[in-house]
């Protein structure tokens, strides 16, 4: 990179070598520094554009990656609220059929103790009819379900 003030000093080292030269070398040899300032003018102002096309370009891909990013951070967010809303139903769903079968286990265990109930019921008039038809020699028998 060039001193701020480095034309300023080139010209002046240019300007001091030309003291000893005719008037026409002297207009020769600052033509030839102009050309040559010129040239390196041309060759700075060439890097500065592919520069600003470099930086142009970085802009729009960093842009164009942001977009991307943001439209895959929005599908990941549809996508999670969809699963919560999905696990929360299948939640839900799922403690209702806890319920039901719960409920279906204690109306099973009612109609077992009242089956129980009335087999028990049904061995001792089975029992006392047994008895009381004339088979009075033998005592009644302890009869054990389990349920």
């Amino acid at each position: 990179m060039h001193h701020p003030n480095a034309a300023f000093l080139e010209f002046h080292e240019v300007t001091r070598s030309l003291g000893e030269l005719s008037e026409a070398h002297q207009v020769m040899a600052l033509k030839r520094s102009l050309l040559h300032a010129l040239e390196r003018a041309v060759q700075f102002q060439g890097r500065a554009d592919t520069l600003e096309g470099e930086i142009d370009r970085l802009k729009a891909d960093t842009s164009a990656r942001a977009r991307e990013h943001q439209a895959f951070s929005v599908e990941l967010h549809r996508q999670l609220t969809e699963a919560s809303r999905e696990l929360a139903t299948t939640k839900a769903e799922g403690q209702e059929q806890l319920r039901s079968l719960r409920l279906e286990v204690l109306s099973m265990e009612d109609q077992c103790h009242a089956l129980d109930e009335i087999c028990r019921s049904l061995l001792l008039t089975i029992e006392q009819a047994a008895c009381s038809s004339g088979d009075a020699r033998k005592p009644p028998q302890e009869v054990r379900i389990s349920a």
